[in-house]
């Protein structure tokens, strides 16, 4: 077992790559799936308030009435009339909403009203982040339109009749109720997709370790003396691929018991049999890179080109296996794409996993095969390419 020891003492001292592809990107899957709210809880409905100041430089009824308007949804806040003072309340967050009404406001706003002009403006000063004070001036112009309409259609009223009627216009709200719905995400999906986001952990970090450890056995003076030695063929690609399954075992264990530690509850959701299914589907989309893997040790890939493929590579099984964005959201182009990658398979395998019935059972096994057949295709170009370069003085 010398060929075997060798293979782990270079796997020790690449330690680093199985560290960070396989164990912090784990934990990173972990903290994404345990953060998700599945909407449990019932919600509830609260309009929201909001602070505001006016600045009445008009003093008449149509003032006072906008400020009355802004005082039944909101709080009033006292502000001088200063330009230091205004910008420093909106600075620091103060009110979110400043209105400024210039002196003759209303005795210009009936007139324009019933003449037909243009309405004269007041001056509205919020924060360009305060998605609040955007609200409330919508609210407030609105309102003014209302006294507007009423004011043009009778001439003859008082301001302060034309404002209690816009107040009672604005004050009519639909019928509002909210309708509980029973979410149809469990708990045991919180453990689905932490298998699912996997996709991308597993794939980079076995691809990386296995097409590191070929290529430093396959160098061509580590060849030589290995054919010089006493080890025959047959057992020194034996205990390497012995090596190379361990990596592959120990990413699939680690990755596999870390979700059933991690989500007690959603694992208990799910039976014995959806269990293994889901371990098997797991220890089938790990056969994949296993074989790419292999294939780049083949061709003499160096530590920089097995990192680039087994990132990139990673990263476009996951997205095209709907890892990260559900395929539902894709477009028909994109979902035929994904059915030609592995990811497809190994996400829809799980899935049906966690729901186990007898269907849902052949359909695991049948996905499982694909990402086997995927395996088996790549291992043979990796064969392959490992014996032409038997053939060659290199």
């Amino acid at each position: 077992m010398q060929v075997f020891k060798c293979a782990l003492r270079i796997l020790r001292g690449n330690f680093i790559f199985p560290l960070i592809y396989i164990v912090g990107l784990s934990f990173m899957g972990l903290m994404m799936a345990t953060s998700f709210d599945f909407g449990d809880e019932p919600g509830t409905f609260e309009r929201e308030t909001y602070d505001f100041a006016v600045i009445d430089r008009d003093g008449s009824a149509l003032s006072e009435a906008v400020r009355e308007q802004l005082a039944k949804t909101g709080t009033e806040v006292a502000v001088d009339d200063d330009e230091f003072a205004i910008q420093d309340a909106v600075a620091k967050g103060m009110t979110d909403y400043l209105l400024i009404v210039p002196e003759g406001f209303q005795e210009d706003f009936l007139a324009a009203a019933r003449n037909g002009e243009d309405a004269p403006q007041m001056e509205v000063v919020y924060s360009f982040y305060s998605m609040e004070g955007a609200l409330v001036d919508q609210t407030v112009g609105e309102y003014m339109g209302a006294m507007r309409t009423l004011a043009a259609v009778s001439p003859d009223e008082p301001m302060d009749a034309i404002a209690a009627e816009a107040a009672r216009y604005a004050s009519q709200q639909a019928d509002i109720s909210l309708i509980e719905t029973v979410s149809a995400v469990s708990e045991a999906d919180r453990f689905v997709f932490f298998l699912q986001w996997s996709t991308y952990t597993l794939f980079a970090g076995i691809t990386v370790c296995v097409g590191m450890l070929v290529c430093a056995m396959g160098r061509a003076d580590v060849r030589r003396r290995n054919l010089a030695s006493p080890v025959s063929f047959i057992s020194y690609n034996m205990q390497l691929g012995l090596a190379c399954a361990l990596v592959t075992l120990g990413a699939w264990a680690w990755t596999f018991c870390l979700g059933l530690v991690a989500f007690p509850e959603a694992v208990a959701q799910i039976s014995a049999t959806g269990l293994g299914l889901c371990a098997l589907s797991v220890l089938a989309y790990c056969l994949v890179p296993l074989a790419l893997g292999l294939l780049l040790g083949q061709i003499g890939a160096s530590d920089v080109v097995c990192n680039a493929v087994g990132n990139i590579t990673g990263m476009v099984v996951s997205f095209f296996g709907g890892a990260w964005i559900s395929l539902s959201l894709m477009s028909p182009e994109v979902q035929a794409i994904a059915h030609w990658l592995p990811g497809y398979w190994y996400t829809n395998a799980c899935t049906l996993a966690a729901h186990e019935g007898l269907s849902q059972t052949q359909s695991v096994f049948a996905d499982a095969g694909v990402l086997v057949m995927f395996a088996v295709a790549i291992g043979l170009a990796g064969l392959l390419i490992g014996r032409m370069r038997m053939q060659t003085t290199d």
